[in-house]
């Protein structure tokens, strides 16, 4: 059965969507004092990310490069983001890794200070991957949607192409339903082994760092 890389774009930025709401969870989590919730928020999101890396290069590696077509203020907003997202991306990744090693060797005094730095650059990188997809592929209306233009003041093919855009939403949906379900899972089994091992209680720590 042929695959359809077109879907992986929408996936792509679902990814990036859900791994923007599990690290403003886990702040929220760490901010609350809650350690384990934190814990599994920032699995989470490593997971997602992880995903979103392989679905990303899937999809290049199939399809190549898209060529963004926007003109006017679109067009410097669309590369000024791009470029910072791309070095941004590169640069995030030694630093979420040194963030959970020093997590993991319950170093917390070095995690919650390099965890400052690391947050907002890995919120950023996620938020922009959301508005480089919007740019990308659907800023340009009636170039990335052929007809969509006519759809505007045509109520019959508005009505029309939202009940396809409710359809490919479900889907879009189902599709991260099987992985972020099984993404909860590990993270709780992890962070229960994690406890296990280290003998500790199930109580909760100051911000990112020290007991409580």
């Amino acid at each position: 059965m042929a695959v359809n890389f077109a879907i992986l774009p929408s996936v792509n930025a679902g990814l990036n969507a859900t791994t923007t709401i599990l690290l403003l969870a886990g702040f929220a989590c760490i901010r609350a004092k809650r350690m384990v919730p934190h814990a599994c928020c920032m699995i989470s999101a490593c997971v997602t990310s992880t995903m979103f890396l392989a679905s990303y290069l899937t999809y290049h590696a199939r399809v190549g490069s898209v060529r963004f077509t926007g003109m006017g203020w679109s067009r410097p907003l669309y590369f000024a983001i791009l470029i910072s997202h791309t070095i941004l991306a590169v640069v995030i990744v030694p630093l979420i890794a040194r963030t959970l090693f020093f997590a993991g060797a319950k170093r917390f005094v070095e995690h919650r200070a390099m965890a400052r730095i690391t947050l907002p650059l890995w919120l950023y990188v996620s938020v922009t991957g959301l508005i480089v997809y919007w740019l990308l592929y659907h800023c340009q209306l009636a170039e990335a949607c052929p007809g969509c233009k006519e759809a505007l003041t045509d109520p019959s093919q508005l009505h029309q192409r939202l009940s396809a855009a409710k359809g490919y939403a479900l889907s879009i949906g189902l599709l991260l339903l099987v992985p972020l379900t099984l993404m909860a899972t590990v993270s709780v089994l992890l962070v229960r082994s994690f406890r296990r091992r280290t003998g500790a209680p199930p109580g909760d720590i100051d911000t990112l760092g020290g007991s409580r």
